[in-house]
């Protein structure tokens, strides 16, 4: 008797991805399964980001299907979804303030160097000038 998976191998098993493209003033791409960031990169790896959401579906197997969200963000938005610190939490410590810190200053300078777009540039030029970054 042949038994046969109940998922398709090849197919995505019934998971699906939702895709916000970006708009003005976007400076992250996130990939949230489950409401939670599972990645968080610079928004001009908008491309990158739903290639990776796609692959996701088709390897990703649980008992009911998942929807994966590609979701691009300002740093308010980040920080208000939890994707990114607001500051210092009472269950960090200064060491991991300044590391979560730095992880947005990078993230910024990576769209300053890479985006093909003035605008984003010209939001995260300013948004590292307002965190006295651009030094």
């Amino acid at each position: 008797m042949t038994h046969l998976s109940e998922h398709d191998l090849w197919g995505t098993g019934g998971n699906r991805v939702v895709v916000l493209p970006p708009t003005e003033g976007d400076v992250f791409v996130a990939i949230a399964i489950g409401g939670s960031a599972a990645v968080l990169w610079p928004v001009n790896e908008y491309d990158r980001a739903v290639e990776v959401a796609q692959r996701f579906t088709r390897r990703l197997r649980t008992a009911q299907p998942v929807t994966i969200k590609v979701l691009c963000v300002t740093l308010a938005e980040a920080q208000r979804f939890g994707f990114v610190p607001t500051g210092t939490m009472p269950s960090q410590t200064p060491q991991e303030d300044a590391e979560d810190r730095q992880f947005v200053i990078r993230t910024l300078w990576a769209i300053v160097r890479n985006s093909n777009e003035a605008k984003p540039r010209a939001d995260a030029l300013d948004l590292l000038k307002q965190l006295g970054a651009t030094t």
